[in-house]
């Protein structure tokens, strides 16, 4: 096993960082076995896919990770469901077939897969319980409540949702992609105008729908839905870029003008685990022009004043919420209030690409490089000066 998880993250170095990897392996393997993730198969994948299905299965498995496939779950099993099974047992794979409303499921299901089994879970045969949409995501999503489970992936053979390189939604509201994929669809704040905007297809249109409904059904579910092509499912669950869409339900972000009221201790501890530098004592004395702070404290950007633009101090995003797109949203909480802002970042900043995308310019001088936007061209090397001046803010 050991052997084989080594030779996984390797591949996964050749697609990303493999310290990204190491990261979401190690998050994955706090989890109860039964929680790791759901993964739903349509006919197109077993028909058309399924090689690279039992080899992403295989590979997970070599990294300790077993899932719960949910095999077509619109419409009656599938003819490529005993090729599945075959096909799992010749890598040593060990499939369970179930009924989806057979007795003690949950209990046989948690068993099974803390037994490092593959369980099947098939559409009932009672085909009144699976007419429709509705009943479909019904006991889908009760099999996720009851799981805890918090990765959802949804694999097609067209990977992702579809979209240009940049999709704008509202006036100066985009969604990035990836590989012609939007990259992260936040169902609180991105949603409805997607939908309005009918640049969606139909089959992307109504899986969209299909995953909000799911979503606003389970609630207060840390779930997590990500829609892959089978041969990229590693990709989509080990890199922070991803390579499919992550559809997330979405927190609200917070603006406070002060620190009165919020968890200074949470905010240190989100603002150092996200640099990985301790942070100087004094950090929070000076007032800061405006805080915006996702409500779970996983995510945070502090603003502080100067005559010119406000300087955004801190932009800080923590590992585990890396990948969920709580960057894109507090940036957007930003834009909405600030049309001019300035920041500096490390030349081995991990974002750095991120920033260059977003900012209007830049400019490298020592240790540092100043990013602006909607700042007057002749503010700018006031701007400058002032970067190279101000204190370092974290104990090196």
């Amino acid at each position: 096993m050991a052997q084989g998880a080594d030779t996984v993250l390797t591949f996964l170095e050749s697609i990303g960082r493999r310290s990204e990897a190491e990261f979401y392996l190690k998050l994955f393997r706090q989890l109860p076995k039964e929680s790791f993730a759901i993964i739903l198969v349509g006919r197109p994948v077993l028909r058309h896919a399924l090689g690279s299905l039992v080899e992403e299965l295989r590979f997970l498995a070599d990294l300790g990770l077993f899932a719960l496939l949910a095999v077509d779950f619109a419409d009656p099993p599938a003819p490529g469901l005993e090729r599945l099974e075959r096909r799992l047992r010749n890598v040593e794979l060990v499939p369970c077939r179930h009924d989806a409303v057979e007795s003690n499921l949950i209990e046989q299901l948690r068993a099974e897969l803390r037994a490092e089994r593959i369980p099947i879970v098939t559409p009932s045969s009672l085909a009144p319980h699976w007419e429709g949409a509705e009943h479909r995501l019904l006991q889908l999503g009760a099999l996720a409540r009851q799981l805890d489970t918090r990765k959802l992936a949804v694999l097609r053979r067209r990977g992702g949702i579809r979209a240009p390189t940049e999709l704008e939604i509202a006036p100066g509201h985009w969604l990035q992609s990836s590989g012609g994929s939007i990259s992260v669809i936040n169902l609180r704040s991105d949603a409805e105008l997607l939908l309005s905007t009918r640049r969606l297809n139909r089959e992307d249109t109504r899986l969209l729908s299909e995953v909000r409904t799911l979503l606003d059904d389970l609630g207060s579910s840390k779930l997590l839905v990500s829609v892959a092509s089978p041969l990229n499912l590693l990709r989509e669950l080990f890199t922070v870029k991803g390579a499919g869409t992550l559809i997330k339900p979405g927190t609200p972000v917070e603006r406070h003008p002060s620190y009165e009221g919020v968890d200074l201790n949470r905010l240190r501890a989100l603002i150092e685990s996200s640099f990985g530098k301790p942070l100087q004592p004094g950090f929070f004395s000076r007032s800061p022009l405006a805080l915006y702070l996702e409500s779970g404290y996983r995510g945070a950007a502090i603003l502080h004043g100067n005559p010119s633009a406000p300087f955004l101090s801190k932009f800080a995003v923590e590992p585990e919420a890396q990948g969920e797109g709580i960057g894109q949203d507090l940036w957007e909480a930003i834009a909405r209030e600030h049309n001019a802002l300035f920041w500096r970042a490390r030349p081995d900043n991990p974002i750095g690409s991120w920033y260059a995308r977003i900012c209007d310019g830049m400019l490298r001088i020592p240790q540092w490089q100043v990013f602006w936007r909607g700042v007057s061209p002749d503010a700018i090397p006031q701007l400058i000066q002032e970067v190279g001046q101000m204190p370092v803010d974290f104990s090196e």
